[in-house]
C-alpha cells in the first residue's frame, strides 16, 4: 500500500468517526438507552459482521491456526479488546452524554499531544521542531474549529472533560498497542475478536444485547446504521489498515481531519454557520494533516 492510500484511509476513518459522533449526539435524544448499553450493543454487533468478513477473507481460519499456535497472544487480544477497543468507545460515548459531541471532539483531541508526549518519555527524546509545530497546530486548530476563539464555550461538565481525557488517552494506546498484531492476524479478524472481548467484557455490568431489538425504532435506526456501520466497520478497518502503514505521529495528527468533518457535517444536516475563527482553525488542522506528510515526502525526519 502507498503512503498516500495510508493517509486516505486515515482521513475516511476519521470522518467516519466524526459521524458516528453525530449520530450518537441525535441517538441519546431519541432513546432510553445509555451509553454503556450502546456501547455493548455497538461491539457485539460490530463483531459479528467482522467474523463474516474474516471468514470471507479466509483471515478467520489463519486467525484460529495462530491462535493455536501460540495461545499466548490471546492475552493481547484480550488486553486490546477491553483497553483499545472498548474503553475507547465508551468514554467517547460518556463523554457525549455528559456534555456534547463538540466538547469531548476538542478534549478528546489533545490525543497528538499525548502520543508526542509519551513517545518523547518513552525514548529520551524531546519532539523535533516539526513533531511539536503539527501537534501545536493540530491542538490550535481543534480548539479554534470548535469554540471560535471563545474560552466560554469549553465550559463543559468535569465528567465530560474526565471522560473525553480518558477516552483520548486510550486512543493513544489503540494507536501504539496493536502495531505486532496487524502483522500476525488478518484485519478483520482482529477487529471481531477484540469487539467480542470488549462486549463480553461489560456483561457483569449490562447485558442489554438480549434486548437489542429496543434499540432499533422508526427515530434511530438511522443513527445506528451510522454509528455501527459507517462509524465501527468502516472507520475501524480503515483506521487499522492505515495505521499498518503510517507511523504512530502521523496516525495522531491525519486523525484530526474527524473534527473538521464534524463542522461539515453541522453545516450540512443542522445549516451551522461559522465564524472566522472557526476558519482559522480548519486552516491549522489541514496544516496539521499535511505536513508530516509534505516533510516526508521531502525526505526531512
Amino acid at each position: 500500500m502507498s503512503h498516500l492510500s495510508a493517509v486516505l484511509l486515515v482521513l475516511l476513518a476519521g470522518t467516519a468517526w466524526a459521524a458516528s459522533g453525530t449520530a450518537a449526539q441525535h441517538f441519546y435524544t431519541q432513546s432510553v438507552h445509555i451509553p454503556i448499553e450502546l456501547t455493548q450493543v455497538r461491539l457485539f454487533l460490530s463483531s459479528g459482521l467482522f467474523f463474516l468478513l474474516a471468514w470471507w477473507s479466509g483471515g478467520l481460519r489463519r486467525g484460529v491456526r495462530s491462535l493455536r499456535r501460540n495461545p499466548r497472544l490471546l492475552g493481547q487480544l484480550v488486553l486490546h479488546g477491553i483497553l483499545g477497543i472498548m474503553i475507547v468507545q465508551f468514554s467517547y460515548f460518556m463523554g457525549i452524554a455528559e456534555g456534547d459531541a463538540a466538547a469531548t471532539t476538542v478534549i478528546c483531541y489533545t490525543s497528538p499531544a499525548m502520543m508526542t508526549l509519551y513517545l518523547a518519555v518513552r525514548y529520551q527524546r524531546l519532539p523535533s521542531r516539526a513533531e511539536a509545530g503539527t501537534i501545536v497546530a493540530a491542538v490550535a486548530g481543534v480548539f479554534l474549529l470548535v469554540t471560535g476563539g471563545d474560552l466560554g464555550r469549553l465550559s463543559v461538565p468535569m465528567s465530560c472533560i474526565v471522560w473525553s481525557l480518558i477516552s483520548g488517552a486510550t486512543f493513544v494506546f489503540a494507536m501504539i498497542y496493536p502495531v505486532h498484531l496487524l502483522r500476525l492476524f488478518d484485519r478483520f479478524f482482529l477487529l471481531a475478536v477484540c469487539m467480542l472481548f470488549g462486549g463480553i467484557s461489560l456483561l457483569p455490568v449490562t447485558q442489554v444485547i438480549a434486548e437489542v431489538g429496543t434499540f432499533f425504532t422508526p427515530t434511530t435506526w438511522l443513527d445506528l446504521l451510522i454509528i455501527i456501520g459507517l462509524g465501527t466497520i468502516v472507520a475501524f478497518f480503515a483506521f487499522n489498515a492505515g495505521l499498518r502503514w503510517l507511523s504512530p505521529e502521523e496516525t495522531a495528527i491525519t486523525a484530526t481531519v474527524e473534527p473538521v468533518a464534524s463542522v461539515v457535517f453541522a453545516w450540512l444536516v443542522f445549516d451551522t454557520h461559522f465564524v472566522a475563527m472557526q476558519m482559522v482553525g480548519v486552516a491549522l488542522v489541514i496544516a496539521a494533516i499535511l505536513t508530516p506528510n509534505v516533510l516526508r515526502k521531502c525526505g526531512h525526519t
